[in-house]
């Protein structure tokens, strides 16, 4: 969809819903300002499914509670233009009557009390903006504590699921029955590309969706590196699971790790032999 990767998908992601894409704003008009945008392709409002209509409120209440938590924002603006990106968004803005401090710095609301200007943006340095990316994922997927036998309660696992087999489904499977909170990273074509030196089979887009349909799992993010503690720390991964053939070669990360045999004689390498088609 051009109108997510226009507004920096996937690395502005900062939560994914089961309908709706929250995304931090390339341009910071105002401290904490979001994108909020459909999954789906409708070009009017009027378009959307009651099951895209319906996760709408709980989402906007998320939204204004960690936002008011984190920067105690004075209004919220919603702004659905749908001009040069036709696909269903809102952005959203924080407005501030005075001033509002991050990192150690003091940023200001320039229009208080008037409508933003939509290009105008507050110039963040890319450490800043790295950060304010950081507090808003840590932010927004900082779920409740909630009663459990499960032995932890988020988990991550990764891969590029280029043509999801059994073997895919038997790690999400026993992963899930370990927590409450099963988190998948799916690589970005960018990244199987320079890991692979070529393209995988099936786009970026369609995996996600092929991980988001699945029961066992509850959030999909894009993987876009390799940094498996970045991933730790922003998402508060207690633990992660993994196939048994990298024991002892997996990147050191603070939380536990869980190793998983292999399905038999089931891989993506077996069936891209089997289709013909290089590995």
């Amino acid at each position: 969809m051009k109108t997510l990767k226009k507004f920096g998908y996937p690395n502005s992601l900062v939560k994914s819903y089961k309908y709706w894409n929250l995304l931090k704003r390339p341009s910071q008009t105002t401290l904490g300002s979001l994108i909020l945008i459909s999954k789906g392709e409708e070009h009017h409002f009027s378009q959307l499914s009651q099951n895209q209509m319906s996760e709408l409120k709980p989402i906007i209440t998320e939204i204004e509670q960690k936002l008011k938590a984190r920067f105690d924002y004075s209004k919220i603006n919603y702004q659905m233009l749908m001009m040069n990106d036709p696909e269903v968004h809102f952005h959203i803005f924080p407005r501030y009557d005075s001033h509002v401090t991050f990192c150690g710095l003091d940023f200001e609301d320039k229009f208080w009390p008037s409508p933003v200007v939509l290009d105008f943006d507050l110039g963040l340095s890319k450490t800043i903006e790295n950060e304010l990316l950081r507090v808003m994922k840590f932010d927004f997927n900082n779920i409740e504590s909630v009663a459990s036998n499960k032995k932890f309660k988020r988990m991550y696992t990764s891969g590029c699921f280029d043509i999801f087999h059994q073997g895919h489904l038997n790690i999400v499977k026993k992963t899930k029955e370990l927590c409450d909170y099963l988190i998948v990273g799916v690589s970005t074509d960018e990244l199987i590309l320079k890991s692979k030196g070529r393209l995988p089979l099936i786009p970026f887009e369609e995996r996600v969706s092929i991980l988001e349909a699945n029961r066992y799992v509850d959030e999909v993010i894009p993987q876009v590196d390799k940094d498996k503690q970045a991933i730790v720390d922003q998402y508060n991964i207690d633990a992660i699971s993994v196939g048994s053939d990298w024991l002892g070669k997996y990147p050191s990360v603070s939380c536990d790790m869980v190793y998983f045999d292999y399905t038999p004689n089931v891989s993506s390498t077996v069936l891209k032999k089997k289709l013909g088609v290089p590995n």
